[in-house]
């Protein structure tokens, strides 16, 4: 979703209201952070919801241009936020999407409606700013679920279409021959189908958008996951104390096995693994051989794997399970040399 600009015809005007009855509407609010500028887009009324939203107080932001409300965020925010507002009068009310940055820091996608006061005494425009991250957050989500399926159908189009094709073909050489060897390699070619369906029945149902998550623990998490994998006695887990974050449990205690499996089966002899915080996140590094450069954009690809014995869905579940959350991950170097896999886009609990 770029910047918009777009007018609207609205259903109804602000009328002139008097000073004190319009700060006490503005301020009545709760659900929109609502404000009041003159005529050149100056903040001049800056009630509670509005410092709720954005974190500074009427002291600081009144008598400031409302584009010091915007981050700047990419080439799309990179015009004059300025120009929001209008130069000639409108009947209606403008719409302007794109990040805002609060005191701390931090930003939110939101929507900033701009409409006219109108009457005698009126001059200058109301403005109505909406935080729309999580409706933000879930279309990229349902994007990134429309990339797997698509990804789905192509694994369906290859994978499957060559086994049949063995199949096929050994059934014709042992109408032929009547040779049994012929049998058995259809008999370990439709196994191989099994496991590669039950493959990705898996990344699959973990894909789905997880809609009602809790708080969860991440160290209790971390050690369940542990159990199941740290049983190989070259292995050794380290973790760093972690926030909370709001998730499946279940579905995270699967992303850090297949992290932590992967580690293990690619350590060869010994293999230490960590596991700490980011600012906006976390990371799993250990520091074994790690992931060549060329192959680190690749690793999470159903199917991929550099192992003769891999099935090459383990990390694709991991970022499965991870884009169903709204997070993102990517796969770098360890300071170690080893692998390194960065989980961002998460929102701790405090």
């Amino acid at each position: 979703m770029g910047d918009s600009l777009v007018g609207k015809t609205a259903p109804s005007r602000t009328t002139g209201l008097g000073a004190d009855v319009a700060r006490h509407l503005l301020g009545s609010l709760s659900s929109h952070a609502v404000f009041m500028l003159d005529s050149e887009g100056t903040i001049t009324a800056w009630p509670g919801p509005a410092v709720g939203q954005y974190g500074y107080d009427a002291e600081t932001i009144v008598g400031e241009h409302v584009s010091e409300l915007f981050a700047e965020r990419g080439e799309s925010d990179t015009d004059d936020a300025a120009t929001i507002i209008p130069a000639e009068p409108i009947d209606g009310s403008l719409e302007v999407e794109r990040w805002h940055e609060r005191a701390n820091g931090t930003v939110f996608w939101g929507t900033l409606t701009i409409s006219p006061l109108v009457g005698p005494d009126a001059d200058g425009f109301a403005a109505i700013s909406q935080d729309e991250t999580a409706t933000k957050e879930y279309e990229r989500m349902l994007e990134r679920q429309n990339d797997r399926l698509k990804e789905f159908t192509d694994i369906l189009a290859h994978d499957l279409r060559n086994p049949l094709e063995v199949i096929d073909g050994r059934l014709r050489l042992y109408a032929e021959t009547g040779d049994e060897a012929h049998i058995e390699t259809i008999d370990e070619t439709t196994d191989r189908m099994a496991r590669l369906v039950d493959d990705l029945l898996r990344v699959a149902r973990q894909g789905d958008v997880v809609t009602d998550p809790e708080p969860t623990d991440i160290e209790a998490v971390v050690e369940t996951a542990w159990q199941v994998v740290g049983t190989s006695p070259t292995a050794t887990l380290e973790h760093h104390e972690i926030p909370s974050v709001s998730a499946d449990a279940d579905r995270l205690v699967e992303l850090f096995e297949n992290l932590f499996r992967n580690s293990v089966e690619h350590g060869h002899q010994r293999v230490t693994i960590h596991v700490g915080p980011l600012e906006t996140g976390l990371y799993v590094e250990d520091d074994g051989p790690g992931i060549p450069t060329e192959h680190q954009d690749e690793v999470f690809e159903h199917g991929f794997t550099t192992s003769s014995g891999g099935s090459g869905y383990g990390l694709s579940v991991v970022r499965t399970i991870a884009n169903a959350h709204g997070w993102d991950i990517r796969a770098t170097d360890a300071e170690s040399r080893g692998a390194r896999f960065e989980i961002t886009g998460i929102d701790f609990l405090e």
